[in-house]
């Protein structure tokens, strides 16, 4: 469990760093998010690599069983629910931009703490406790929107937290079953979409049912969603 959490502060770090060198590239304002992305997946690649977890987590697998692409629908709730209660708007720079940024966002997040940590945890423990661990790291990981965002509602980051905690038990459990990336990255990258883009803004309680949502479909899978014997290897 100690490597997972270094993997996880040391993500932070490396946005930390991203921020503090950014200025020696010339690249500011709204610029900087892209560069920290893209430095995120770099450290992700990096991650997987010196652990040698890219055979382990199938890291670069295109496809996987129809069971698996199943399962992977109810993932993108969140997002399908935005975009259709909300109007699409495409903030400056453009969309181009907005989609290359959302992608590597998904990307980093999902080689750190979906490749590289559960891969980690699945080493030792059993798989719904990995599943939480890695959950609880990733919910813990947005605390850094204290930092990156300091003028957002301090109330609304901590809900941010639990939200991504419930959302990464989801993702993690996924993993674990049927260690598929690429999903996950689709699933993860659309919500992200439906919050910049979608402009569906969603009630307290409806914010809420989501996140219960997302962990009731991670139980649902430990119980129901198991494998073809070929994934699971």
């Amino acid at each position: 469990m100690g490597i997972a959490v270094s993997l996880e502060a040391a993500r932070f770090l490396v946005i930390l760093g991203s921020l503090a060198v950014a200025p020696v590239f010339g690249v500011a304002g709204w610029y900087l998010g892209l560069f920290v992305n893209v430095c995120c997946v770099l450290y992700g690649i990096a991650a997987i690599s010196v652990l040698g977890l890219w055979k382990q987590e199938r890291v670069l697998r295109v496809k996987a069983s129809w069971r698996a692409l199943l399962w992977m629908l109810p993932l993108l709730l969140e997002g399908t629910l935005r975009f259709a209660f909300g109007t699409v708007s495409v903030p400056p720079p453009g969309l181009a931009l907005w989609i290359v940024t959302l992608a590597l966002a998904a990307l980093n997040e999902e080689l750190v703490n979906r490749a590289a940590i559960v891969g980690t945890l699945r080493r030792a423990l059993r798989p719904v406790t990995v599943a939480i661990i890695s959950a609880t790291l990733f919910g813990f990981a947005h605390l850094s929107l204290f930092i990156t965002t300091p003028t957002r509602d301090p109330v609304d980051i901590l809900l941010n937290v639990v939200a991504s905690a419930c959302f990464g038990f989801a993702l993690a459990a996924y993993q674990v079953l049927y260690r598929w990336i690429l999903p996950l990255v689709v699933a993860h990258g659309f919500a992200n979409a439906s919050v910049i883009l979608g402009g569906g803004e969603l009630s307290t309680l409806g914010e809420g049912l989501i996140s219960v949502a997302y962990v009731a479909f991670g139980v649902l899978l430990f119980a129901f969603g198991r494998p073809h014997h070929k994934a699971s290897h």
